[in-house]
């Protein structure tokens, strides 16, 4: 039944071909009926690709669930072998498959014997196993099969686990990363899966350290390499200053290289950064506004570890990932009044209308909820919709990821002098037959000139003196004429003749409280 709702995390397969399909010279052939074909949609609208990716269906129809799929299968992978000349084809099982209780495992053998390409079967239960517990599981697969003991890099360098096609601007990420690594004088010797191949995995223990960018999937492959060829690695995805600053530091100790100049010099007062958070206007549009924050473990831990410090109060923040629960609760404590881990859109969704907070930090579907609610919302983590798969270049990690945050909170809610103005004299009506005495009003006032004598500005309107006149000129003119309106009213209500430069403030203040 939960197939009938949206869900956070996508399948086995999902997991399967953004692993293999991000390498070089792998080929994955998806063993299943006709409709696993949407792979190969998701990449090419996603991602953009101009050129068929690398999968192909093996397809179970009416007839192979007759007669059994395994000299279909055969016949694909032979195609593939003969068309693509791949170094590694991927077999992957599928749920019908499964069903079908094909012995996959027997198939890659036999054919493995006579084919130049390594075949793999991913070691998973289709039925069970999520998106990322895949990544999970299929990294450190395919890095045990073909990983040897390499001697090290004479300079200090570190291998990236997780950058992939279809991930939440990943492909962006590691253009910052390597610019921020580059800056500290470190190396890069390989990233995994992104752009890796067959001889990137062999070599993959000629780095000195792992580091595993997103705490979802890439940690069992660190530990794996940790524990047979002692290779420290770091699981901080460095979103928000502590969390860079911590990244850093964790490698800079392994690296024997001081990082807190360079760290100094990012936060410095005279920074960008620095000076956009601590801004008036930024003071005034985030400081002490009520968020909520849910997505995957890392998104969701970088984002509220950043929100807070540039003093938005994080009400709650959850994730959909089960599994890191107590990890999760841990790395938010004292950041959150509440820690959760849900995975029911719908929940999440009347959990938003209920707090009401004044912006939301979630999914895509976190957007659809805040969209029904009148909420802002940023999208921060996957599920993504393509438009969150921009061309050009948008990291969430590190100095220049914030930044990006930061406009984006910026493009979202309302800066400071904007609310404040709207709080003060209430919504700009639009422009129609009802607002044109308003706007002719607001031209009447821009054109008006000082004098002695107190001027009508609309027809039928409350005579105003010059120096009112003139303190109504320095409203910006986009709410000027419902200030006009809001003052009159104002002053009338209380049994004035002409509208007064103290008349005016008066009306300031009185709508300012309520």
């Amino acid at each position: 039944m939960k197939l009938a709702y949206w869900m956070y995390e996508g399948t086995a397969l999902s997991g399967i071909a953004r692993v293999a399909g991000s390498m070089q010279r792998v080929h994955t052939v998806i063993h299943g009926p006709r409709g696993d074909g949407y792979i190969n949609v998701m990449f090419s609208m996603l991602e953009r690709f101009h050129e068929i990716p690398p999968f192909t269906l093996s397809p179970i129809g009416q007839r192979e669930m007759a007669q059994g799929s395994r000299a279909r299968l055969v016949e694909t992978v032979r195609r593939v072998e003969r068309d693509h000349q791949p170094d590694v084809i991927v077999i992957t099982p599928t749920c019908s498959s499964t069903l079908l209780q094909e012995d996959i495992g027997s198939v890659a053998r036999t054919l493995g014997k006579e084919t130049k390409a390594k075949i793999i079967v991913p070691q998973v239960n289709a039925f069970r196993d999520l998106e990322h517990e895949t990544m999970d599981a299929f990294l450190t697969q395919l890095v045990g099969t073909l990983v040897e003991e390499q001697p090290k890099t004479e300079r200090f360098s570190v291998n990236l686990i997780g950058p992939s096609y279809l991930g939440f601007h990943q492909l962006h990420d590691l253009t910052e990363i390597r610019r921020l690594l580059a800056d500290v004088g470190v190396e890069i010797d390989a990233v995994v899966p992104y752009g890796a191949t067959v001889e990137d995995l062999r070599t993959l223990t000629r780095a000195h350290m792992n580091v595993c960018l997103y705490r979802e999937y890439g940690v069992e492959l660190c530990r794996m390499l940790e524990k047979q060829y002692n290779m420290p690695y770091t699981t901080i995805t460095p979103i928000g200053l502590r969390q860079t600053a911590k990244f850093l530091q964790a490698i800079g100790q392994q690296a024997q290289i001081d990082v807190k100049p360079y760290i100094a010099k990012q936060i410095s007062p005279a920074g960008p950064l620095s000076r956009f958070v601590k801004s008036v206007d930024s003071l005034s549009a985030l400081y002490g506004k009520r968020a909520v924050v849910f997505g995957d473990y890392s998104h969701a831990v970088g984002v509220t570890h950043m929100l807070c410090e540039i003093g938005i109060t994080v009400l709650w923040a959850g994730t959909y990932m089960k599994g890191l629960e107590a990890e999760f609760k841990e790395a938010v404590a004292g950041l959150t009044e509440e820690a959760f881990v849900e995975d029911d859109f719908q929940k999440l969704s009347h959990k938003i209308r209920d707090t009401a907070p004044d912006v939301v930090f979630g999914t895509q579907m976190e957007r659809h909820s805040s969209k029904r609610f009148q909420l802002p919302c940023v999208v921060i983590s996957a599920p993504a919709h393509i438009l969150n798969f921009p061309i050009f270049p948008e990291p969430i990690v590190a100095y220049q990821g914030m930044a990006q945050i930061l406009e984006t909170i910026n493009r979202t809610i309302r800066l400071g002098l904007e609310e404040h103005l709207v709080k003060m004299f209430g919504e700009e009506e639009p422009m129609g037959e009802a607002t044109a005495p308003a706007a002719q009003a607001a031209a009447e006032v821009a054109a008006t000139t000082t004098t002695d004598q107190p001027a009508p500005l609309s027809p039928g309107g409350m005579p105003w003196e010059a120096e009112a006149v003139e303190v109504l000129k320095q409203i910006p003119f986009f709410v000027r004429s419902k200030v006009q309106k809001n003052t009159e009213t104002f002053a009338s209500e209380r049994g004035h003749s002409v509208i007064t430069a103290e008349v005016l403030y008066a009306a300031k203040t009185h709508f300012s409280k309520s």
